[in-house]
């Protein structure tokens, strides 16, 4: 199946750093009753990865993308439209577009741990988690019984 611009992009089609990025985002959202409980829950579960020194510079690009963002949207294996503008953001490379300074402070952040992401235009997509999730969906629906 050739892969297209035009498909869903999936986790499947994240390198393992991007996935890092990417379940860090979802785990902000949903642990803890507060950011800060869920930022030290984070941290303590990631204190021996070479992503740890970057944490807070990842937690602070978090608010303003997720703020609107119900966690249940992290249920799937296809990204949300949040999570794209994420990887977006610490991919961007326009020079004429002004990043934020906790987005630079991340990228540099990143860059220091070491954990490399691509622009969202060089990731291909398979298509595949799409698929998966339509597969689900549909057997979920065959399932339900008549009440």
């Amino acid at each position: 199946m050739p892969a297209s611009q035009s498909a869903p992009l999936g986790l499947s089609d994240l390198t393992e750093d991007e996935c890092l990025v990417v379940s860090i985002s979802r785990a902000w959202r949903r642990l803890g009753p507060t950011q800060a409980v869920a930022e030290h829950s984070i941290a303590r579960l990631l204190q021996k990865d070479r992503i740890y020194p970057a944490l807070d510079a990842l937690f602070a690009t978090f608010g303003p993308l997720f703020a609107d963002e119900p966690a249940e949207a992290d249920a799937s294996d296809l990204l949300s439209r949040s999570e794209q503008a994420l990887l977006d953001r610490l991919t961007a490379e326009d020079v004429h577009q002004r990043q934020p300074p906790e987005v630079r402070a991340c990228r540099a952040a990143l860059g220091q741990a070491r954990i490399e992401l691509r622009p969202l235009g060089s990731i291909e997509r398979s298509g595949y988690d799409r698929l998966m999730d339509r597969m689900s969906r549909s057997y979920q629906i065959s399932m339900r019984r008549p009440m």
